[in-house]
């Protein structure tokens, strides 16, 4: 924020007229700057005011620049000798303070009748007209230049008009030669009579800005940087914009990713507990295979040691059918050829049932050897699918040990495991949604706090304002407290009540606060005594005056019955 710096001005607070036209020895006071000439035509206001705006300031004499409207004879010689004087000696002065030290500045004057060049003298001084030095000699005359220089010494007296408007410029303004040229310029604009006759917009607002004050180079950097700031700001505000809107957006697409991911995890998931599935089925169809191709085997086993023995046998016949007495017949033998031939077949039929028993036994110690390594592949498979279900279950989020990966109840264990995670999933969206509304919410009341913030400091500002103007409506209100006291001395005196503007000013201290009297009251009370005995006074002297007026009228009217008598003629 530009700092705002309270800097003392000089104002015109007096100024003065001296032996000029009709004016011999003239006082004008100002109030807070501001002097309003007052009267009927033809008494003086505007000579008053050619002589000194703004001749007082600049010391130029030249009638258009006195009096715009004035003709070329109305010179200031002719002001000055408007009495018909031969020689005379003038003054006009202008007081200036800020309330600490004053500052006069002044032009003294002399014309002769017989010289056309009015001669002038400048000074600018210290101190007050009539208090700390005087215009006028013992005899009440206008000092001449010399007595004036004894007075105010020569550092202050200036006979060029151009060193006097620079001394008055470096005293009082500090605006320079050429915006103090365009200051005159200005006061001699306004003072125009009848300025909004034939008023010319455009030419008075440049005058006007000719006028202005340049804006200080301190101003014009503080405001530079507050508009960096601004655009500092600014830019931070679209960072934060763009950040904000990019996060969305990223917020936005990541979570259309984690729905996908998690979505193609399930699913993997559940491709994955299938085929374990599957697997497993196939699994216990290759154990029961195993078991089935086990009992084969065993049943042909105990077939095949079952007939192990009978080749022997049977050749352990025919040899005892040969050793035998039978053998020798021809019938016998021929009955031995047709039984051998018999048992020959009955031999070759087992050894075929040995041969196809010994290939069934091998076809299932083949099947049996091919189920193993099926199961032992299965098993492979399983424990493989377990690790990458595991692995899934990691990148998941899911919790999964070795152990949950053992077949019982696996189906069962994997879809409850999917469904927590789904309830973690919506979980974590909900606190997703959550903290969306909750940054929503903080930004919304980051913009209330900072326009609550505004509004306190606009009320705190405000506030002190009216505490400013308060206190400076009850300084003014002692101030003219004081003066009808000063002014009703007299009166108050005679009421009996000469501390009445101490109570009114005590008064002034607590007006406007609750419960506090005002001011009519406290005035009510203080004189409602005197009020009584004055009203009292006023029935007994109007009682008083009807009393005299009927014995005016009684003895007006015997008067008039006396008048009216006739004495009788004397007799003849």
């Amino acid at each position: 924020m530009i700092e705002q710096r309270a800097v003392r001005r000089f104002a015109p607070t007096r100024a003065g007229i001296i032996n000029l036209w009709d004016y011999r020895d003239e006082e004008f006071s100002f109030v807070d700057g501001w002097l309003v000439l007052r009267g009927p035509n033809g008494s003086g206001k505007t000579k008053a005011l050619e002589v000194l705006f703004p001749f007082v300031l600049d010391g130029r004499i030249e009638p258009r620049r006195l009096n715009p409207f004035a003709s070329e004879d109305r010179t200031m010689k002719s002001n000055l000798l408007y009495r018909g004087q031969e020689v005379t000696h003038a003054y006009v002065w202008m007081e200036f303070g800020d309330g600490e030290q004053y500052v006069t500045v002044g032009i003294g004057l002399r014309a002769h009748r017989h010289v056309d060049r009015v001669t002038r003298w400048h000074f600018v001084v210290d101190g007050r007209v009539g208090v700390d030095f005087s215009l006028l000699d013992a005899d009440d005359r206008p000092l001449t230049r010399r007595d004036l220089i004894d007075r105010l010494g020569v550092e202050a007296v200036r006979d060029s008009a151009e060193d006097y408007r620079q001394l008055v410029d470096a005293r009082l303004f500090g605006l320079g030669p050429a915006r103090y040229e365009q200051l005159l310029d200005l006061v001699l604009t306004l003072r125009k009579p009848q300025l909004a006759k034939d008023l010319n917009p455009v030419e008075l607002s440049r005058t006007l800005q000719r006028g202005l004050r340049p804006v200080e180079d301190h101003l014009l950097v503080e405001a530079a940087r507050s508009f960096d700031d601004m655009e500092a700001v600014a830019r931070t505000l679209e960072g934060l914009v763009a950040a904000d809107a990019a996060t969305a957006s990223f917020l936005t697409v990541y979570s259309t990713y984690l729905r996908t991911h998690a979505r193609a995890a399930a699913d993997a998931l559940t491709a994955r507990r299938d085929a374990v599935a599957t697997r497993s089925t196939a699994l216990d169809d290759a154990r029961h295979a195993a078991d089935a191709a086990a009992k084969a085997e065993s049943a042909a086993g105990e077939r095949l040691r079952a007939v192990e023995g009978e080749p022997g046998r049977l050749r352990a016949h025919l040899d005892s059918l040969k050793a035998s007495a039978a053998y020798q017949s021809h019938e016998q033998l021929a009955d031995q050829q047709r039984h051998v031939h018999d048992l020959a077949e009955a031999a070759g039929r087992a050894h075929e049932a040995v041969v196809a028993e010994e290939s069934a036994a091998a076809r299932r110690r083949t099947e049996s050897e091919r189920a193993t390594v099926a199961a032992r592949d299965t098993r492979t498979a399983a424990d493989r699918l377990a690790a990458d279900l595991l692995l899934d279950a990691e990148a998941a989020g899911i919790t999964w040990s070795a152990d949950d990966a053992a077949p019982d109840d696996l189906a069962a264990r994997i879809t409850a495991r999917a469904a927590a995670r789904r309830d973690d999933v919506r979980a974590v969206r909900a606190q997703v949604a959550r903290h969306d509304q909750a940054d929503r919410d903080h930004t919304r009341a980051a913009a209330d706090a900072a326009g609550a913030t505004t509004a306190a400091a606009d009320a705190e500002q405000a506030e002190r304002r009216a505490e400013d103007a308060v206190a400076q409506a009850r300084a003014r209100l002692r101030a003219q407290l004081e003066q009808w006291a000063q002014a009703n001395a007299g009166l108050l005196a005679d009421i009996a009540r000469p501390d009445l503007a101490v109570g009114l000013s005590a008064a002034v201290d607590t007006t406007g606060e609750p419960g506090a009297p005002t001011l009519r009251e406290v005035y009510a009370d203080a004189t409602a005594t005197a009020v009584a005995q004055r009203r009292d006074r006023l029935a007994a002297l109007a009682a008083q005056r009807a009393a005299l007026a009927d014995r005016r009228a009684e003895v007006a009217a015997e008067r008039d019955r006396i008048a009216a008598e006739h004495d009788d003629a004397p007799p003849a």
